[in-house]
């Protein structure tokens, strides 16, 4: 029974997706990098199906001057609210990435334009931390938390 146990548990451990599960490297910190312009390219060309795609199931999203957004459903709802509002232009410069096993790290900055059909372009930019985890070999963002540098945007009369 020993012979049968021991090879059992060697073979789990080494399958295991735990934060032991691999050291992170190079390939990782680019594996996320590009995860992020593929994110702001897919804004840029208002592509809500491949953004909810970067995102893991239970995604959290925190942006600025707004509710949290849990889930694809509501990720997605409010990436077309921006574009609906004009949201255009999203740069995102990745200036701190890190992470142990098989979660991850990126912080930096951002900016995007909103030109709104009946109003005034409005420029933001600002700074954000975004969590990603290693799924089944694959990169996906968990939790991200935007902030304005700006003030939010207020209503004319």
């Amino acid at each position: 029974m020993r012979r049968l146990i021991v090879p059992l548990i060697l073979v789990f451990t080494a399958c295991s997706n735990g934060p032991t599960a691999g050291k992170f490297g190079a390939s990782d910190v680019e594996a996320i990098r590009k995860a992020a312009q593929d994110l702001a390219a897919a804004y840029n060309a208002r592509d809500a199906t491949k953004i909810v795609s970067l995102f893991s199931g239970a995604a959290v999203v925190m942006p600025p001057n707004t509710a949290t957004l849990r889930g694809p459903d509501s990720i997605k709802g409010f990436y077309e609210s921006r574009w609906a509002e004009g949201g255009t232009d999203l740069q995102i410069e990745a200036r701190d990435i890190g992470g142990e096993g098989n979660l991850a790290y990126m912080s930096g900055t951002f900016s995007v334009v909103n030109r709104p059909p009946d109003g005034q372009e409005r420029r933001d930019r600002g700074k954000f931390l975004w969590i990603a985890r290693n799924l089944a070999g694959r990169w996906l963002f968990e939790y991200q938390m935007w902030s304005s540098d700006l003030p939010p945007a207020t209503a004319t009369p």
